[in-house]
């Protein structure tokens, strides 16, 4: 079987493209910097996304080989003053692919640096709605934007029938963001915000109602907690500490994102244990991202011939564009934002509880665009 493979590869592919891939990172990027201030009693290991990428390559060799396709990384981790440059020398180096695992602002940066130039960008990580209403033509998303994830809880919370929601919110600029966008969720699916309140961690007395979780989730009635907290300052203090006894969701608790280590389902389990042996780390969201953005550009390569960044950009957001990410069903890019169709794993610590489409959930193409903002309701800035 594998040598019938093997021919019948040979016997399809016209001249295979090289492809070089870059994988472009912050040496200190401050989302995957643990900066807690009690003890450092844990340390996790650092996640560094570019072994995703690597594995990724490592999956498809058998195909790529029998196709003479040579599949290339070039990895780098560079500081931010020297982010723009890094990115100019990597296309200049022929890196027609670049996977960004960097912050939003600075994924922006990059993608207007690199304006007309023969590269195609894929934005691994980060989920702010403005890069997808930004229309760049030079991009792709391979994670999932924060409305996906809020849709997913919002789906989850209708299901169980948990409608009133108090929303907290930390002090980062993106915390505010991340509320705003699980609102938007909430009115989708007719949820019930009765308070939005904000965290500080500001000792004073002047903010004492502010930083006891306590005192700042009394006064009202509600069946959930969502807590919006991006750095991780001030969500592990919420479980357990309500003035209700309540559930909490969001960047703690129960938490959505593209990837959960303990899915069991789909070929998960397969990908998750291939990790661990390369990294020996638990895999993350992120090193999902990553992969899938890999996976995502070789599948789409060997399928146009004489590839360039144009045109492999233009099969991925078509029909034809078919990608297993062992997640149950096909997933592809969509025409109007870039940004790939995928289930969301909704999951604590160590469980996978659910995936979002939550059943029941129907659309008329696709359930998967009952995750993120639809076609009739996107716009470009």
């Amino acid at each position: 079987m594998r040598a019938l493979l093997l021919f019948l590869l040979l016997a399809g592919a016209a001249q295979a493209e090289d492809v070089a891939i870059g994988h472009l990172s912050l040496a200190e990027d401050p989302r995957y910097t643990q900066d807690w201030g009690y003890a450092r009693l844990i340390t996790p290991p650092p996640v560094i996304t570019a072994d995703a990428a690597g594995m990724a390559i490592t999956d498809l060799k058998f195909t790529t080989d029998a196709m003479g396709m040579n599949v290339t990384l070039d990895a780098r981790s560079v500081a931010g003053a020297d982010l723009l440059a890094t990115a100019q020398k990597m296309v200049a180096a022929g890196n027609r692919y670049l996977i960004l695992d960097l912050p939003g602002a600075d994924v922006a940066q990059v993608a207007q640096a690199l304006a007309g130039q023969p590269v195609l960008l894929v934005n691994a990580t980060a989920p702010e709605m403005a890069l997808r209403t930004a229309c760049f033509d030079n991009m792709v998303h391979s994670g999932p934007s924060a409305r996906q994830t809020m849709d997913a809880l919002a789906q989850y919370l209708r299901a169980m029938d948990w409608l009133s929601v108090l929303v907290l919110v930390g002090e980062d600029p993106l915390d505010a963001g991340l509320a705003d966008e699980f609102q938007a969720a909430a009115d989708r699916l007719r949820l019930s915000v009765v308070d939005r309140r904000a965290f500080t961690l500001a000792a004073d007395p002047e903010h004492r109602e502010g930083s006891n979780v306590k005192l700042l989730t009394g006064g009202v009635d509600y069946d959930v907690v969502f807590v919006a907290d991006t750095r991780g300052e001030f969500g592990r203090y919420v479980p357990y500490a309500t003035q209700l006894p309540r559930p909490v969701i969001g960047s703690v608790g129960l938490t959505a994102g593209s990837w959960h280590w303990a899915l069991e389902r789909d070929g998960a389990t397969q990908v998750s244990s291939r990790f661990d042996r390369l990294t020996h780390r638990k895999i993350q969201p992120a090193d999902w991202d990553v992969w899938i953005a890999a996976k995502s550009i070789i599948t789409a390569a060997m399928k146009v011939p004489g590839a360039t960044p144009a045109t492999v950009r233009q099969f991925m957001l078509s029909d034809a564009m078919k990608l297993d990410g062992s997640k149950g069903v096909t997933l592809n890019y969509r025409a109007w934002d870039g940004q790939m169709r995928q289930p969301i794993v909704l999951a604590t610590d160590d469980a996978a509880i659910a995936v979002a489409p939550i059943e029941g959930y129907m659309h008329q193409t696709s359930t998967l665009d009952t995750l993120g903002t639809d076609e009739p309701e996107f716009a470009c800035d």
